[in-house]
């Protein structure tokens, strides 16, 4: 029989629960995580994000096609606030000449696809929210932070590259008590 799911509410962190899920991470998989929390990254933005999608003196990151991978919905740039701004910075220094990913394996190659959320899976059971299972929901948290913060549903689907305005109004049900 299949499964019916009669909530159309995306799954997302609490802010307390985002701060247990980093703390919990570890310094490897720390920048990460901060960075789809911080940013509504797709799996696939963040896995082929390059030092040349960084700019630092606009402090804006910018997802934009490849040679080897193109956006689901397009190019667009995601502001990048002090936190990212000084996390990016920190990782360029670091990183930046094992390789043109800004997020990649030890040894220079990017991350593979199902690495992450196998990765995820297992910090959220052990912060004791099992249900979060989906790198997606990372996405959905930053939207649904935004909507609670005020931010109005056409900007947020910019910043999340919704092609259809429908998509970024599963939010909507945040905004009134908020």
């Amino acid at each position: 029989m299949l499964k019916v799911n009669d909530s159309k509410k995306p799954r997302f962190l609490t802010e307390q629960e985002c701060k247990k899920l980093l703390d919990e991470c570890g310094a490897e998989l720390h920048p990460v995580f901060y960075t789809f929390l911080n940013t509504g990254m797709r799996l696939s933005e963040l896995i082929n994000l390059t030092w040349d999608d960084i700019d630092f003196s606009r402090k804006k990151i910018k997802i934009q096609t490849k040679s080897f991978w193109h956006p689901k919905t397009g190019e667009r740039e995601i502001p990048m606030n002090k936190g990212m701004e000084e996390l990016l910075t920190g990782l360029q220094k670091k990183k930046k000449k094992a390789s043109q990913f800004v997020f990649h394996l030890k040894n220079g190659p990017k991350i593979p696809d199902n690495c992450l959320r196998k990765k995820l899976i297992v910090i959220a059971k052990r912060c004791g929210f099992s249900d979060v299972t989906k790198i997606h929901s990372l996405r959905h948290t930053f939207a649904s932070h935004l909507i609670m913060k005020g931010v109005d549903l056409p900007t947020v689907q910019k910043l999340m590259g919704h092609s259809d305005i429908q998509t970024t109004m599963i939010y909507s049900h945040l905004s009134p008590d908020h």
